[in-house]
């Protein structure tokens, strides 16, 4: 985390923030039953941020390869809070892993259209606090499914070592409690660990997160 703070998300949830300008970055996730998904962004003038994904399931292990077509991400910061009382983003995200079903990933939900707040506590150290709210999607809308918020927070106990704590989905049928730690292993590479599903003991996973992040 630095002045211009560039974690993009917590665990499955959306931060305010932006890669820098000229940054991108890979992510691979690691999913239940043999699932991969990966994603990269690309940051412009640290306001504007655009993505990509592309999600397979079964690709590791036995059963069919279920490829997913790839999906996009666009993503503005309209508020600085080094001007601003806090940050705020404005964005469209398509992007989810696992199975699709009826335009809905499980257990991977895109967030579709949402506001995300964001606001660090110098003062604190390297402490964040995030909410936002989103929905799905505005065709067929379902407000069980398609209606979401969420709210959590960052913070790292060195610069190397950072953690996120999230509820997301809260107002959603199926809402989550996650959290993660990420690991600087060297400065382009981070691992980390998803913990998903912390509040369900029937479906808690455990998801192996690899990010490279680099500038052109």
């Amino acid at each position: 985390m630095a002045s211009s703070p560039t974690n993009y998300e917590m665990v499955e949830a959306p931060t305010a923030y932006c890669l820098m300008h000229g940054g991108y970055d890979i992510v691979t996730r690691v999913y239940d039953n043999g699932g991969v998904y990966v994603r990269g962004n690309l940051g412009f003038k640290d306001i504007f941020m655009v993505g990509f994904s592309v999600n397979g399931a079964n690709v590791i292990g036995s059963g069919q390869i279920q490829v997913q077509m790839p999906r996009l991400a666009l993503k503005f910061k309209a508020l600085d809070e080094k001007s601003a009382p806090f940050s705020l983003a404005v964005a469209w995200d398509d992007r989810g892993y696992g199975t699709e079903n009826d335009g809905r990933f499980y257990p991977g939900t895109q967030k579709g259209f949402y506001l995300a707040f964001s606001k660090e506590f110098p003062q604190a150290g390297f402490l964040q606090a995030h909410w936002g709210a989103n929905i799905l999607r505005f065709n067929d809308f379902d407000s069980n499914q398609d209606l979401g918020a969420f709210f959590g927070t960052s913070f790292a106990v060195s610069p190397t070592l950072a953690f996120n704590l999230e509820m997301d989905k809260i107002l959603n049928s199926y809402w989550q409690f996650n959290g993660n730690f990420l690991f600087n292993v060297d400065k382009p590479l981070r691992v980390g660990v998803d913990f998903r599903d912390i509040n369900r003991g029937d479906l808690f996973s455990r998801i192996i997160r690899i990010q490279y992040t680099g500038f052109f």
